[in-house]
């Protein structure tokens, strides 16, 4: 049996006390360290020092989850003790499943295993299965184009769309499960396409050294743009762009060669086709934050740059970088809007009936860029 580990501990605790606390868990079902595939615990152990070296010395992957994605989790012994001190009712039982990707409470073999060590400290380990993975259906959302919505429904969308962001801070340490991830592909393949044409491929970037060169590449781009802002420099460099680093996941976004469609486009070929990977993008920017996942779309970087680093082929065109993954909390409002960079436009800015409307000519209410404050 291969399983997983959840750990909650004291802040401070040792590494002979966690040691020791896991070797009794695993000792309750009859398992030892090389049963185990990973280990599990909440983002504010992220610096812990015995945690961190009790992984790194059985070289198990760890995973750190954010109290709002753990408190999702339904458990056997919940604590509003540990919520108060967390945000959580759990850490121990929650990042075990998690760890080993699944959120069913029957994979776990030990629920608590309780410790108080010769130093004081407390240390809580749980033990879950890791279950074996089965395949993920395209969808699994209903597909009857005649469903009639509900009221509640309806409501459920429209609050979606208000609350969906521009997310740039990250819970580092965390992934997303693989069912998760399905659901977000399947959302971005059912989006409007012009000419049903689909133009938007997604490289998936799991190499370690890759991100990191398409990180230096956003971060260069970022210096850019700043020598660019000329007076407002410091004030753009304040901000926070992009979370290239922190992030669960890294797709980026291509454009595919033209394929020769040319139902829908035939006079707007490009336009359409960069018309149509948008749709795409908007489709999965709401779907993950229906998973309550954020998603930030960054474009800070040289088309040049990306070409090269993801070895594009010719015709081929980089759109972005999303950043996609669990996030502390979500901003109240946009970003940029709470940093006083720009202001959102009014219904009556956007909309008019039959004609261009003379005042758009002149309209500079969205970007009258502020001064920031703090």
């Amino acid at each position: 049996m291969t399983v997983a580990l959840g750990i909650g501990c004291d802040r401070g605790t040792p590494l002979a006390t966690l040691e020791r606390a896991v070797d009794e868990a695993l000792a309750v079902v009859g398992l030892d360290r090389r049963q185990v595939a990973g280990l599990g615990s909440i983002t504010l152990k992220a610096d812990e020092p015995g945690l961190l070296a009790l992984a790194a010395q059985a070289g198990w992957p760890l995973h750190f989850y954010p109290a709002t994605q753990l408190a999702e989790v339904v458990v056997p012994h919940p604590s509003e003790t540990v919520r108060r001190h967390t945000g959580t009712p759990s850490v121990s039982e929650a990042a075990a499943l998690l760890a080993a990707g699944t959120t069913e409470a029957a994979a776990l073999c030990v629920e608590k295993h309780r410790l108080r060590g010769d130093d004081g400290r407390h240390a809580t380990v749980s033990v879950a299965r890791v279950m074996p993975r089965t395949a993920i259906p395209p969808c699994v959302a209903s597909t009857d184009p005649n469903r009639r919505f509900t009221v509640a429904e309806r409501e459920a969308v429209q609050s979606l769309m208000q609350v969906r962001r521009d997310m740039r801070h990250f819970s580092a340490g965390t992934q997303i499960a693989d069912d998760v991830r399905a659901r977000l592909q399947s959302a971005l393949l059912a989006a409007p396409s012009v000419g049903l044409m689909q133009p938007l491929r997604v490289l998936r970037i799991t190499a370690p050294a890759l991100r990191d060169r398409l990180a230096a590449a956003v971060d260069a781009e970022r210096m850019r743009t700043a020598q660019a802002m000329g007076s407002r420099a410091a004030e753009f460099l304040a901000l926070k762009v992009e979370g290239v680093r922190e992030c669960a996941e890294l797709w980026a976004l291509v454009l595919a060669p033209d394929d020769g469609t040319l139902f829908g486009r035939r006079t707007l070929a490009s336009e359409m086709a960069w018309c149509s990977a948008g749709a795409a993008v908007q489709n999965l920017w709401l779907a993950a934050r229906a998973e309550n996942l954020g998603l930030g779309w960054v474009s800070l970087f040289e088309p040049v740059d990306l070409r090269r680093l993801l070895a594009l082929p010719e015709g081929a065109a980089p759109l972005g970088l999303l950043c996609i993954g669990p996030v502390d909390r979500f901003y109240e409002t946009p970003m940029l809007i709470q940093q006083q960079w720009r202001q959102a436009r009014p219904v009556s800015a956007v909309f008019t009936e039959n004609g261009w409307d003379p005042s758009w000519n002149t309209d500079t209410s969205a970007i009258t860029e502020q001064p920031l404050h703090g």
